[in-house]
C-alpha cells in the first residue's frame, strides 16, 4: 500500500556531494546532528576524525570509479582502448589491427602485331594474370604487394589506356604493341595455417598469433568446402564472385549481345548470393591478434541443425521415438534458417588462408615496384614479357588504428545502412557496385507509374475478353471467366510486388568513354542480383536503359583588337569541352546558356559572346539560321508518332550511326536554359574535337 512521508523518518544526507571535501564536511554535520551527545571531538588528530576522513576517501574513490566506468561507456568520451574497440564493435564497426598500404599497378605486356593494312595488337597473344601476382620493393626486400584481381589483356574498358606502338620495321609498319592495364595492390604476402578440429565446439575460436594480419582471404576444410567470412553469424546469404575463367558459360569477359544495337563491355566477374551455414566472423583481440569464430551449430530451441533438416524432409511421417513437432517460432531478423547461427566445424581439418604486412614502412615511393616475384597465367600464355611499375608512391599504410581513429571512424559507420529506402539509396547503391561485375557511369532512379502499368494490363486483359465475343455482341461466359481471373492476378501481382515500382534508368562507358547503353547480360543481371540485398520487400527495380543526346556546340564571338583570335578560338573551345565534360553530365541536368556565355567572357581576349548554340543540326541561334550547320546531323534515332508495330508511335533510326537520340533544342530553350526532355537523358558531347565548331570576330 501507499506510504505517506508520516511513515517514514526523513534525513538531511546530501546524495550529490562526490569530492572528498564535501563528503567529509557531510559526514560531520550528519554527526553532529544525529549524535549530538556521543560525540563531539572532530578535531583533526582524533581518532573520530580519522574514521570519517576514511569513510570520506572511500566514498571520493566510490564517486571516481562510478564516473570514470560511465565515462567508458560513453564512445565520445571513453580512454581504454578496450571499451572504445568493444563500443565500436557495438555500432557494427570492426577494428583493424595493423593498415595495409594501398597501390595501382601499371603492368604492361609486349605483343605482336597482326597483319594486313591496318595492323592491330594480336590479342591472341595476351596474357590473363592470376590475382595474387607478388611485387616486390627494390628498396627493401622485405616488403612485398599482391594484386587483388585479375590482370586481363585480352578485355580493355573506358579505363584501360590505349595500345602503344612499340616498335616499326623499315617500312614503317607497326611490329610490335604495348599493352597496358591498372590493378589495385595491396601490401601483404598470402601465409597458410591448418587448425585440426576434433568435436564439435559451439563458437568455436581459431586465432592467428600473427600481430598483422591484414584479412583473411578464405578458409576451406579438409573435404575441400568452403567457409565465407561475413559481418555478423546471422547472416545467411553469401556473395559469392565468379571469374569468367572459372565460368563454363563464358569463354571471355565481354557482355553476351544478342543483336547490334547494344555495345559489348566487358564484366569479369558475374555475382551470386548462395545460402550456406559454413560462415563465420573475424574479430581483433586486445592483443592485437585475429580471431575467427564460427558458429553454435545448433538452433536456438536447442536442437541441432541436421535433426530438424531430416524432421523437415520427414514432415508427416510419424517416426516412434522422435519429436516431429516443427519450430513454433522464428526470428525474421536472423535470417530464414530457423535461427541458426551457422555450422560448428568438427572432425576435419581447416585451412586458413590469410594476408599478413602493411604499416608505415610499405608506403613505397614511385617506382620502386619493379620486381615481380611470383606470376601465373589463367589462360596459358607467357608471362615472360610482362612488366610493373608504380607511377603513383603507395599509401594508406599505418600501424594499428589509434583510439581517436577508432572512435571516429565507429561513429561515421554507424550513419550508413545496408537498406535503398530513397532514389538517393538506389543511385548511390547502383554507383557502389564494382566495376569488376560492369561499369555503370550514369543512373536514374524515379517511382514508376503504376496506374499506367495497372491500365495497360486492364485494358489487354479486356481486350482478350472482347475479341470473343459472338456475333449478337455477347461474350462467352468462359471468357469473362478470363477476364475475371486476369483481374485477380493483377491484384495479386499488386500484393506480392510484382508489378514494378522503381524504375532504374542506367548508362555505361564504352572502351572510347562514350555513353551506351547497359548490356543485360551479364551486367544487367549482375545489377538486379546485387540490388536485391538491399531493396524493400515492397519494391520491384526495373532496370532500363537510358537515353543519350548527342550535339554539337557553335560559338561567335568578339575578340579584341590586339588579341590573337586563333588563340581565343582555341581558348573558346577547350572552355566548351571542359564545360561540357562527360564527368560533370547526369541524367535530367539541364545545359545552361547563359552560364557558359559567362565562363567565355572570362576568356582572356574575348569582348563579347555573341551567342553560343548547342544544336544537332542547325545553328538556330544565328540570325538568319543556318539550316546545316552540322550535316550530316549529329543524331541516329527520331520519334516517329505513327510508327511502331501497332502504329503507336516508334522510335526510327534515320539519322547519322554512331549518335544517340534526336532532340529540338530551340524548343527545349527558354531564358538561356535547355530544359531537358521527360525521358531520363544526359546530354553527351561526343566527339568534341569535331562537334565545337566558331568563329571569331
Amino acid at each position: 500500500m501507499p506510504y505517506s512521508s508520516k511513515d517514514f523518518k526523513e534525513t538531511n544526507i546530501n546524495y550529490i556531494n562526490k569530492d572528498f571535501r564535501s563528503i567529509k564536511n557531510t559526514l560531520i554535520e550528519y554527526a553532529k546532528t544525529y549524535f549530538p551527545n556521543t560525540y563531539k571531538d572532530f578535531n583533526e588528530t582524533s581518532p573520530g576524525m580519522m574514521l570519517l576522513e576514511m569513510s570520506a576517501y572511500v566514498g571520493d574513490v566510490l564517486s571516481f570509479y562510478i564516473d570514470q566506468q560511465y565515462r567508458e561507456m560513453l564512445l565520445p568520451l571513453a580512454e581504454e582502448r578496450r571499451n572504445v574497440n568493444n563500443i565500436a564493435k557495438m555500432l557494427g564497426y570492426k577494428t583493424k589491427p595493423i593498415i595495409p598500404a594501398y597501390v595501382d599497378l601499371t603492368v604492361k605486356q609486349t605483343v605482336d602485331a597482326t597483319s594486313g593494312d591496318d595492323p592491330q595488337p594480336d590479342y591472341s597473344q595476351a596474357v590473363t594474370v592470376d590475382k595474387g601476382m607478388k611485387v616486390t620493393s627494390t628498396i627493401d626486400s622485405d616488403t612485398i604487394f599482391e594484386t587483388l584481381d585479375v590482370v586481363d589483356f585480352t578485355a580493355s574498358g573506358s579505363s584501360d589506356p590505349a595500345p602503344i606502338q612499340l616498335s616499326t620495321d623499315s617500312e614503317g609498319v607497326v611490329t610490335e604493341y604495348t599493352l597496358t592495364r591498372n590493378i589495385k595492390a595491396i601490401s601483404g604476402e598470402t601465409k597458410n595455417k591448418t587448425f585440426s578440429v576434433s568435436a564439435p565446439t559451439k563458437y568455436l575460436t581459431l586465432t592467428l598469433t600473427e600481430t598483422n594480419v591484414v584479412e583473411i582471404i578464405s578458409v576451406t576444410d579438409s573435404n575441400n568446402n568452403k567457409w565465407y567470412e561475413v559481418d555478423y553469424l546471422a547472416q545467411d546469404r553469401i556473395p559469392v564472385e565468379t571469374h569468367y575463367t572459372d565460368d563454363e558459360s563464358r569463354s571471355t569477359s565481354y557482355s553476351k549481345i544478342q543483336d547490334t544495337s547494344t555495345v559489348s563491355l566487358p564484366a569479369p566477374y558475374t555475382l551470386e548470393f548462395i545460402k550456406t551455414d559454413k560462415r563465420f566472423i573475424v574479430e581483433t583481440n586486445d592483443n592485437n591478434t585475429m580471431s575467427l569464430i564460427f558458429g553454435n551449430g545448433i538452433l536456438r530451441s536447442g536442437q541441432a541443425l541436421k535433426s530438424t533438416l531430416d524432421q523437415t524432409e520427414q514432415f508427416g511421417i510419424n517416426i516412434p521415438g522422435v519429436n516431429q513437432n516443427l519450430l513454433s517460432s522464428i526470428d525474421p531478423q536472423l535470417g530464414d534458417e530457423y535461427s541458426t547461427l551457422g555450422q560448428a566445424p568438427a572432425h576435419t581439418t581447416l585451412t586458413v588462408t590469410y594476408r599478413i604486412g602493411g604499416g608505415i614502412s610499405a608506403n613505397v615511393a614511385t617506382g620502386d615496384l619493379t620486381t615481380i616475384s611470383s606470376i601465373s597465367a589463367l589462360n596459358a600464355k607467357s608471362t615472360a614479357n610482362v612488366t610493373v611499375t608504380n607511377n603513383i608512391p603507395a599509401r594508406g599504410g599505418s600501424e594499428q588504428e589509434s583510439i581517436n581513429e577508432v572512435r571516429q571512424r565507429a561513429a561515421a559507420f554507424f550513419t550508413t545502412q545496408n537498406r535503398c529506402v530513397t532514389r538517393g539509396d538506389y543511385e548511390a547503391r547502383i554507383l557502389n557496385m564494382s566495376a569488376k561485375f560492369g561499369n555503370i557511369a550514369k543512373v536514374y532512379v524515379a517511382r514508376s507509374n503504376i496506374f499506367t502499368v495497372l491500365n495497360t494490363k486492364v485494358g489487354d486483359a479486356y481486350q482478350q475478353a472482347q475479341a470473343q465475343q459472338d456475333e449478337d455482341g455477347f461474350i462467352p461466359f468462359t471468357a469473362l471467366e478470363g477476364y475475371n481471373q486476369s483481374i485477380l492476378d493483377i491484384l495479386l501481382d499488386l500484393k506480392g510486388g510484382g508489378i514494378p515500382t522503381i524504375d532504374a534508368y542506367t548508362l555505361s562507358y564504352n572502351i572510347d568513354k562514350n555513353l551506351v547503353e547497359t548490356p543485360t547480360d551479364p551486367i544487367g543481371i549482375n545489377l538486379k542480383k546485387y540490388l536485391n540485398e538491399f531493396r524493400l520487400l515492397t519494391d520491384d527495380v526495373t532496370l532500363r536503359p537510358g537515353y543519350v543526346i548527342n550535339f554539337g556546340v557553335l560559338f561567335e564571338v568578339f575578340a579584341h583588337k590586339n588579341a590573337n583570335k586563333q588563340d581565343v578560338k582555341f581558348k573558346c573551345t577547350q572552355k566548351i569541352i571542359d564545360y561540357f565534360n562527360i564527368d560533370k553530365m547526369q541524367f535530367k541536368q539541364p545545359v545552361y546558356i547563359s552560364q557558359l556565355e559567362y565562363e567565355l567572357m572570362g576568356i582572356d581576349g574575348v569582348r563579347s559572346v555573341s551567342y553560343v548554340c548547342p544544336t544537332q543540326g542547325p545553328n538556330w541561334r544565328a540570325v538568319p539560321t543556318i539550316a546545316a550547320a552540322f550535316d550530316p546531323p549529329l543524331w541516329l534515332k527520331i520519334w516517329n508518332p505513327t510508327g511502331g508495330e501497332n502504329q503507336e508511335g516508334g522510335w526510327q533510326e534515320t539519322g547519322t550511326s554512331g549518335y544517340g537520340y534526336y532532340f529540338d533544342f530551340e524548343s527545349a530553350h527558354e531564358s538561356g536554359i535547355i530544359k531537358t526532355p521527360a525521358t531520363p537523358a544526359v546530354f553527351e558531347l561526343k566527339y568534341p574535337k569535331l562537334n565545337v565548331k566558331g568563329r571569331v570576330l
